[in-house]
């Protein structure tokens, strides 16, 4: 009897279930993997990125790309603060390429750099396919100290010409494509 009045009294309450649905994921029981072509560090430079998400919180990646003297590559994780968001920001750390020198007329001078990256960034996923979404990124890279000295090297050198000093951070953007 008291359900009874309870359902013509509240008759949202009661057949309410049956308009809303859930706009979360079905769970499942495998990581889920991305591709991604892009610019920047964890690109390996101009290049490509697989991405799994073993869990909604955690991103693992790898990178290959060219990197104006040859090719890079750049491996890491990514923590994903609000990862059912349309805008999700995560923050990143990795290891790999972070810094090139490449002297025009004097390639024995050329070389790529690798050490650790940090850097905070967003997901700006589709409305209708969440799967594909932008990545943008701003990265902190931990250069070698060897980095350093060959630029002041260069720099000490008169038969070479320094243009604009190497900036101090990097940026990111793809485009991925869930797989």
């Amino acid at each position: 009897m008291k359900s009874w009045m309870l359902a013509c009294l509240f008759p949202g309450m009661a057949w309410g279930q049956d308009y809303v649905r859930s706009s979360e994921r079905p769970a499942s029981s495998s990581a889920e993997w991305n591709l991604g072509l892009g610019i920047g560090f964890d690109y390996g430079g101009l290049g490509v990125q697989a991405q799994c998400r073993p869990m909604p919180y955690l991103a693992l990646f790898g990178g290959a790309g060219y990197a104006i003297i040859g090719a890079g590559w750049n491996a890491g994780a990514m923590g994903r603060i609000l990862p059912d968001a349309r805008w999700c920001p995560y923050v990143i750390a990795m290891y790999g390429y972070n810094a090139v020198i490449k002297v025009e007329g004097a390639s024995e001078y050329d070389k790529l750099y690798y050490g650790p990256t940090l850097g905070i960034g967003t997901e700006m996923h589709r409305r209708d396919n969440d799967e594909n979404f932008w990545r943008f990124e701003v990265l902190l890279p931990l250069r070698d100290p060897a980095f350093q000295d060959d630029i002041d090297a260069l720099r000490r050198n008169p038969l070479i010409k320094m243009g604009a000093s190497p900036p101090d951070i990097g940026i990111g953007v793809g485009y991925h494509f869930g797989l």
